[in-house]
C-alpha cells in the first residue's frame, strides 16, 4: 500500500476537515438565528412559539453537538498518534517503547498489557516505529506503522474507549 502522506498528516487533514465541519456548522446555524429574527420581526404574537419550535428544530438538525463530537475525536486521535511518535522518538529499544506506549495508550500502571494480544499488537507498533526512526521514512515503513496502528485502534475501541 503506498500512500502520499504520512500518517501524522493524514490525521491532520482529518482534523482539519473536522474544523471545517464545525465552520460550516456554526455558520449554517447563524443563518438560521438570522432568519428567524427577521421572521420574528414581521410575526405575530401567536406565531412566535410556532417560529421558536421551528427554529431549535432546525438548530437540533443542523448537528452542531455532533460536529463538534468530531472534531473533539479527531483532535484525540491527532495528539495521541503526535505522542506516540514522540514516545518512539527516543533512543530505546522495542521493549522501552512497548511499555511507555502501553502506559499511554492502556494507562496500565505496571507497564503489562492487559493480554497477550494487547502486547503483541502493542510490540508490533514499537518495532515499526523503531525502524522507521532509525531506518528512515519509506512506503514499507509507512505501511507497517499503519497497519500497527489500525490494530491499536481497534483494541482500544473494544476496551470500550473512544480514539
Amino acid at each position: 500500500m503506498s500512500t502520499d502522506q504520512h500518517l501524522i498528516a493524514e490525521i491532520k487533514r482529518e482534523l482539519d476537515w473536522a474544523a471545517e465541519e464545525v465552520k460550516r456548522t456554526e455558520f449554517e446555524l447563524m443563518r438560521l438565528e438570522s432568519e428567524f429574527n427577521n421572521a420574528m420581526i414581521t410575526a405575530d404574537e401567536t406565531d412566535h412559539a410556532r417560529l421558536y419550535e421551528e427554529k431549535l428544530h432546525l438548530q437540533g438538525r443542523v448537528g452542531l453537538h455532533d460536529a463538534y463530537a468530531l472534531q473533539r475525536r479527531a483532535a484525540t486521535r491527532f495528539a495521541t498518534l503526535c505522542h506516540v511518535f514522540e514516545i518512539a522518538s527516543r533512543e530505546k529499544s522495542s521493549e522501552d517503547i512497548r511499555e511507555e506506549l502501553c502506559h499511554f495508550m492502556y494507562r496500565a500502571i505496571d507497564g503489562e498489557p492487559e493480554n497477550a494480544d494487547q502486547k503483541d499488537k502493542l510490540l508490533e507498533l514499537s518495532e515499526a516505529l523503531k525502524a522507521y526512526f532509525e531506518d528512515g521514512y519509506s512506503n514499507e515503513a509507512d505501511e507497517a506503522i499503519r497497519e500497527a496502528w489500525q490494530n491499536i485502534e481497534e483494541t482500544i475501541r473494544e476496551l470500550g474507549r473512544k480514539l
